[in-house]
């Protein structure tokens, strides 16, 4: 009782202190007015950036702070000098003990002028904290209740491999269309759990689907014929089926095969037609896992995979596109005639992460891909911009702007960025994300250009789940350039001449990949 009491006590006067400090806070996001705790000569530079706000409720044992001033001056925090960089930004870590605790943030002039900035953070007694609300209960229907069948009815839907999340969502299995029927098995929170196949479950976000009536059979199929053709642009193998019946495709490597597996369906294919028009698939075959589980493989030609796109289209026979290695103008200009998509990240009123000097990553991508985009041009490329003002975009009309394009690769381009309990002057440099290993040669030519600049190694990183790199329509790359959050990071960030070095490396990259895996035109 004298805990709960000593809490509440705390969290009033808590509350009354942000009140009183919320005129301050108000006064602008980087140029503090006069307030009693605003003291010292006020003509003095001191923009504090993060935290956003005078007072902030923190559940860490350490914060970061991020702030600018003139370039001249001295900066302390809680006593301590920290560097002042040419930009002027200055950046600490702050230690929190529990309850109340304030920090004084303090530029000194070269002729001894001070101003003085207090910031308070309360931390709540991890022992008074309530409990996080307990895990939502796994409801299993009864045997005698199946089958249960959900139908997707929204757009990019997608399958979890488990319930667990983070900022990117969970581990995605794949995505699902309209009309593709599931056997539910049960319930977790906000998902169902679907049954795919005797050994494997996943779980759907009920947003994505509804519950069809309880005389619903289970969606199962025979597989019909195959057949495989080609177009001028592309192969397609179509697959009949009796109706849409969930699937996950992977792309293996060593040798390159896509690799189907569609839940629901037993063989009844006794044929596969394969016309010479396929020019990049070398031959389809199948076999029979399980019980109502029926795997695809596609065996292509080419030594890279280029990219596919998965349907049913039209009707249930499920169509796959499949992309075959661009050819080439010549190899001194590999780049020639291609198609790229370049992806500046944010936008609008999503700013992105913000650096101590107070830019914003939206506005730096959207500089270099801009730089990135002049350069393509130059080397003969035909460029798509899924932004190219500062408006917002939403990441399903992105995926949707780039697969209608038809680029044979996607290029997005991001500014990194530490967390609030982070030393910011810890974390730098470069990185290069991927999501499928097929696609890994890419993101490893453009991250080892990348390199070649004076940025740090922060690393190739694959099994990336963001929107874009989950796109199997065509090789793609998030470049993650430099840590907006670290102030050398974000000089260069901020550096017209060093954007323009960032968008030349990555055009190197993009040259080296088509140079090694495009095909020569014949002489």
């Amino acid at each position: 009782m004298h805990s709960t009491l000593r809490h509440i006590l705390s969290l009033l006067l808590f509350a009354l202190c942000s009140f009183a400090l919320t005129s301050h806070h108000l006064a602008d996001e980087v140029g503090y007015g006069t307030h009693p705790e605003d003291t010292g000569r006020n003509d003095i530079p001191l923009n504090i950036i993060i935290p956003g706000s005078d007072t902030t409720s923190v559940a860490l044992s350490r914060h970061r702070i991020a702030a600018n001033t003139n370039p001249e001056n001295r900066a302390f925090i809680n006593g301590k000098e920290v560097t002042v960089h040419p930009s002027g930004a200055f950046v600490g870590l702050v230690d929190l003990s529990v309850g109340e605790t304030t920090a004084e943030i303090r530029v000194r002039t070269a002729e001894g002028d001070t101003r003085v900035r207090k910031l308070h953070f309360y931390r709540p007694d991890p022992d008074e904290v309530a409990p996080p609300p307990a895990a939502p209960e796994v409801i299993r229907y009864p045997e005698d209740q199946l089958p249960v069948v959900a139908q997707i009815h929204a757009r990019r839907a997608f399958l979890n491999s488990g319930s667990g999340t983070d900022r990117l969502g969970g581990a995605r299995l794949g995505y699902l269309e309209r009309g593709v029927s599931l056997d539910v098995v049960g319930e977790h929170g906000s998902f169902y759990i679907v049954r795919l196949s005797e050994n494997l479950e996943a779980y759907l976000p009920m947003r994505f689907a509804e519950l069809m009536p309880g005389s619903t059979p289970s969606p199962r199929s025979l597989t019909g014929s195959a057949t495989v053709i080609g177009t001028d642009a592309f192969d397609m193998v179509t697959l009949s089926l009796g109706q849409r019946l969930p699937y996950i495709a992977n792309m293996r490597t060593d040798p390159n095969v896509i690799e189907i597996d569609i839940f629901g369906a037993d063989s009844n294919t006794n044929w596969i037609t394969h016309r010479q028009s396929a020019e990049g698939i070398r031959s389809v075959s199948w076999d029979q896992i399980g019980t109502n589980h029926f795997r695809l493989y596609i065996h292509l030609k080419h030594d890279m995979h280029w990219g596919y796109h998965i349907g049913y289209g039209v009707g249930s026979s499920l169509r796959v596109q499949v992309q075959r290695p661009p050819r080439l103008a010549s190899t001194y200009r590999p780049l020639e005639g291609m198609s790229i998509a370049v992806d500046a990240g944010h936008g609008g009123e999503n700013r992105g992460a913000i650096g101590a000097t107070g830019a914003a990553e939206k506005d730096i991508v959207l500089d270099v891909s801009q730089k990135l985009k002049d350069r393509l041009e130059r080397e003969g490329a035909r460029v798509l911009m899924t932004r190219d003002r500062d408006i917002n975009v939403s990441m399903i009309q992105r995926s949707e702007m780039v697969i209608a394009s038809d680029a044979h690769v996607l290029v997005s381009i991001h500014a990194n960025s530490i967390g609030s309990a982070t030393n910011p002057d810890a974390i730098r440099g470069t990185s290069s994300y991927y999501r499928h290993h097929a696609f890994q040669p890419l993101a490893y030519m453009v991250h080892d250009r990348m390199l070649e600049l004076p940025l740090g190694d922060f690393g190739l990183i694959g099994s990336f789940n963001f929107t874009l790199n989950a796109l199997t329509e065509m090789p793609n790359v998030l470049v993650e350039t430099a840590f907006i959050s670290h102030p050398e990071d974000e000089m260069k960030l901020l550096d017209p001449d060093f954007q323009d070095g960032m968008a030349e490396k990555i055009v190197d990259g993009l040259r080296d990949f088509f140079r090694k895996y495009g095909h020569a035109s014949p002489i």
